[in-house]
């Protein structure tokens, strides 16, 4: 027999237990294996690199990740190149589009976005990001670009930025190579851009918008991280921004709040509003300090704000928090996540995003291949239901078997010490239980043939000549009340009909009773005779103890496509309860 707890156990390793992040900020990358410990992220193992090579990185990662006992192969990658924007879509998070069309949606609004984002990473930039130029030199680079190719032969090639630094000595052959491989990484070519989408609230100002935050890449950066996980036979799982995914590190954020989340390269803020992102704002740090583009990016809100939430490296966290509070006025609050290895909130975000823990739903990552199905049409998760259904039916099966098995060893020997007894007893009961029943049945066929003579009674005297009269009147008064404006299309008893407005006069007055109910569809030329035709109705069925209801008049085209009004109603007959009582009684 199998035990519960093998079951379960095979069941629980179907499911990923552990997943590497890998951050690369464009300088560096670190990375972290966390796994999921009850409702909180544990992290087990560590490692980072100073390579300006990503792919020389992550090997040596990945080599001190082995080294420590990770044999896992589930990885997600933060990186720069990825980029997230809010964007708002007559989509309802309720009723999504299927995945193609969502995508295409998404893709239509962040692609020229994506464009722009793409041309930040110049060489320019990163030579000034990482230190080997000031912003000066920059500046003086490209003003001598422009004045070289205004002086040189239009037949002749334009003068490369990495060039002219070259020219000038600013920085070396090898310093210059190595920010081609960066730079190869954070571009992606011109092809397919690539989305994934989390729902965030309704807007606000425009009913029937709903926003959604969307992370966006080009298909030649997915691969290129796809095929480096490959080659040492891992899965990548999603690539996401560098900056922005700390929002799912607040449980619940009742008030509006800033999230301002920083790093050497990028800077960050989240707009939040009950809950939900409303607005996203990106900084490009180039040679500014954290503090400065913190500042930055907050005051490109331009709103005020009741609350403000910092997210930072570890080690820069302390000074950082003080600095901008004396800058804000107001200190800022932390995101909470353990400071103790050294990781970034972002990587902690993202072990919540893989694990589907509480608030990861705000953010969303770049998946290989595309965004997943709906759960329930994923095959790993029809597999785990198949598999629980059969384990239940396991489980309910042996209970079952051992309950009876005892129940039936108990009490066999006294059902064979009074085996004749019962049998004696058995067949006399069947005797008596015989003649029982068929004076039962004799009976209850005598009940069953009165009841049906009672009611033919009760229908052909009473019921139906009420019935008849009462549809001659409503057909004779629609028959007074039709002129050459007006249409009846349909007379129905289909029940009551669901109306637009609330009922003017309450449905259940104490003391009455609805009986009956007609619904009339019609159509009338103009609006005057649509309302002179109700007005008429109600005077019209008063006398026979009806009610004029659930008015509905909407101007709407009619037969040959001519303009009109649409008019529906309701007859309902109301009878005092005692009358009743009194037919029943």
């Amino acid at each position: 027999m199998m035990k519960f707890k093998q079951l379960t156990d095979k069941l629980s390793a179907i499911r990923p237990n552990n997943v590497m992040i890998c951050e690369w900020s464009g300088l560096s990358m670190q990375a972290a294996v966390f796994n999921k410990a009850g409702k909180k992220l544990q992290v087990q193992a560590t490692a980072s690199s100073d390579s300006i090579d990503p792919a020389v990185a992550f090997s040596q990662i990945l080599s001190s990740l082995r080294t420590q006992g990770w044999q896992g192969k589930h990885v997600i990658v933060l990186t720069p190149s990825v980029m997230s924007a809010l964007v708002e879509l007559p989509v309802s998070p309720k009723k999504p589009k299927p995945i193609n069309q969502m995508h295409e949606l998404i893709r239509w609004e962040v692609e020229p976005l994506l464009m722009q984002h793409q041309l930040q990473w110049t060489l320019g930039q990163l030579m000034e990001s990482h230190g080997m130029l000031s912003p000066e030199q920059v500046l003086e680079i490209n003003q001598a670009q422009k004045q070289l190719k205004q002086e040189a032969n239009k037949g002749e090639r334009s003068r490369r930025f990495g060039e002219v630094a070259l020219e000038f000595g600013y920085v070396t052959r090898e310093q210059a190579q190595s920010l081609f491989v960066v730079q190869d990484w954070l571009r992606g070519e011109d092809d397919e851009v690539q989305c994934g989408w989390s729902a965030q609230g309704e807007v606000d100002d425009a009913p029937g918008v709903w926003n959604w935050l969307s992370t966006a890449t080009h298909q030649s950066v997915v691969s290129k991280w796809h095929e480096l996980c490959q080659d040492y036979k891992l899965q990548l799982e999603g690539l996401m921004p560098l900056t922005g995914n700390s929002v799912a590190l607040i449980d619940r954020a009742e008030k509006h709040l800033v999230l301002l989340e920083t790093t050497e390269f990028i800077t960050t803020s989240s707009h939040l509003k009950r809950d939900h992102i409303v607005s996203v704002q990106h900084y490009v740090n180039r040679s500014a300090s954290m503090l400065d583009a913190c500042l930055e990016v907050f005051h490109a809100e331009n709103t005020q704000h009741p609350g403000i939430v910092l997210a930072a490296p570890p080690e820069s966290l302390p000074s950082l928090r003080g600095s901008l509070g004396s800058a804000l006025a107001s200190e800022p609050d932390l995101v909470m996540f353990d400071e103790r290895d050294g990781l970034s909130p972002g990587m902690f975000a993202a072990g919540r995003l893989f694990f589907g823990m509480k608030g990861a739903r705000k953010i969303s990552s770049v998946r290989p291949g595309g965004p997943l199905p709906p759960t329930w049409h994923r095959t790993e998760t029809q597999a785990v239901a198949l598999v629980a259904a059969m384990l239940v039916l396991i489980v309910i099966s042996e209970v079952t078997m051992s309950v009876q098995y005892a129940a039936i060893n108990k009490e066999k020997t006294e059902i064979d010490e009074r085996a004749a007894v019962l049998d004696a007893a058995v067949d006399r009961i069947k005797k008596q239980r015989g003649a029982i029943d068929k004076q039962k049945a004799e009976l209850e066929e005598q009940k069953e043939s009165q009841r049906r003579m009672e009611a033919r009674l009760e229908f052909f005297g009473q019921s139906l000549p009420e019935r008849a009269l009462l549809v001659q009147a409503i057909l004779g008064v629609l028959q007074n009340n039709i002129n050459k404006q007006i249409i009846v299309s349909r007379v129905d008893e289909m029940g009551r009909r669901a109306t637009v407005q609330p009922a003017a006069t309450p449905l259940n007055k104490p003391g009455i009773v609805e009986t009956d109910n007609f619904n009339i569809d019609a159509w009338a030329l103009t609006e005057s005779a649509a309302q002179e035709f109700v007005q008429n109705m109600k005077l019209s069925i008063a006398a026979w103890d009806m009610e004029v209801r659930d008015i509905q008049v909407i101007e709407k085209a009619g037969p040959m496509n001519l303009a009109g009004y649409s008019v529906s109603l309701s007859l309902v007959r109301v009878i005092p309860q005692s009358e009743v009582e009194d037919k029943q009684a």
